[in-house]
C-alpha cells in the first residue's frame, strides 16, 4: 500500500516557519508531489475502508483530502496555509463537520484541538442540535449496545474510555432522568474518537496499516452514529 511522502512532516514544519505565498510559490513544485503522495495514500485507505463501512462507497481520494490553503475571511490570523494535512472520510460524502467520518491529520500545528504530529479518529465532531440530540436518544435506548463499543478491546486500547469532545455537560440534558446510571454518557457535545500517532510511525511502511487498525476500532460507533442519524439524511 501507498504511503506519505518522506518530506511531508519536514515541508509543513518548513512552511511554519515561512507562510507566505512566495515561500509557498517557489517551494509549490515539491509541494505539490507531497500532496499527490498523500492523495494516493488516502485513496488506499479508502479502499480497506469501505469493506468495513459501506457507507464510504464511492468516495476518492479528491473527495476527502482538505485544501491547504486557510480560509481567512473570519479569522485575525492571516497566514495564507494550514500547516498540517488530513483527510476526512465522510459517510455522508462531505468534509463537512457534524457528520459521521474517519479522520487522519498530520502536520505541526494544534487543528481543532488535537496536539502531536499525527492525529486519527472516527466518530462525529460538532453534530448539529438534531444529530446530537439523535445520537443521545440513541445511547438512551441502547445502553448495553453503546457500552459493549466502548468496552472492546480494540477501542479501549487506543481511545480509552471516553471521547474526544469541545465539551462535557455540567447536567444531564432536558428530557432525560439525571438518576439514570449512564447518564455520564448523554453529557457529551461530541462522539469522536481520537488517536495521537507516535511520530516515528510517519516514517514506517507500516504507517497504512496502523491507521487502518484505529480506523477499524471507530467503525462499531461509527455504525451507531449513522444508525442515529438515519432521519436525518
Amino acid at each position: 500500500m501507498n504511503t506519505i511522502h518522506p518530506d511531508t512532516l519536514p515541508f509543513l514544519r518548513e512552511l511554519a516557519m515561512n507562510n507566505n505565498r512566495e515561500w509557498f510559490n517557489a517551494h509549490k513544485p515539491h509541494w505539490l508531489e507531497i500532496k499527490e503522495a498523500f492523495e494516493a495514500f488516502t485513496q488506499g485507505l479508502i479502499d480497506e475502508m469501505v469493506k468495513y463501512d459501506h457507507s464510504l462507497e464511492g468516495l476518492t481520494a479528491k473527495n476527502t483530502v482538505y485544501r491547504i490553503y486557510r480560509d481567512t475571511r473570519f479569522s485575525a490570523d492571516k497566514t495564507p496555509y494550514k500547516t498540517h494535512v488530513a483527510c476526512f472520510l465522510s459517510s455522508w460524502g462531505a468534509k463537512n463537520s457534524g457528520v459521521p467520518g474517519y479522520y487522519f491529520q498530520l502536520g505541526c500545528d494544534e487543528a481543532y484541538g488535537l496536539k502531536g504530529t499525527c492525529n486519527l479518529g472516527g466518530g462525529i465532531f460538532m453534530p448539529m442540535p438534531e444529530a446530537l440530540a439523535a445520537i443521545k436518544q440513541e445511547i438512551f435506548y441502547c445502553p448495553d449496545e453503546f457500552l459493549s463499543i466502548m468496552n472492546e478491546p480494540s477501542y479501549k486500547k487506543y481511545f480509552g474510555n471516553t471521547f474526544f469532545t469541545t465539551k462535557v455537560l455540567q447536567r444531564v440534558p432536558k428530557g432525560y432522568p439525571a438518576d439514570w446510571e449512564h447518564a455520564d454518557l448523554l453529557k457529551y457535545k461530541d462522539y469522536c474518537t481520537a488517536y495521537t500517532m507516535p511520530e516515528r510511525m510517519l516514517a514506517s511502511p507500516k504507517l497504512a496499516d496502523e491507521v487502518l487498525k484505529v480506523w477499524k476500532a471507530s467503525v462499531p460507533l461509527n455504525l451507531f452514529v449513522q444508525r442515529a442519524m438515519e432521519d436525518l439524511r
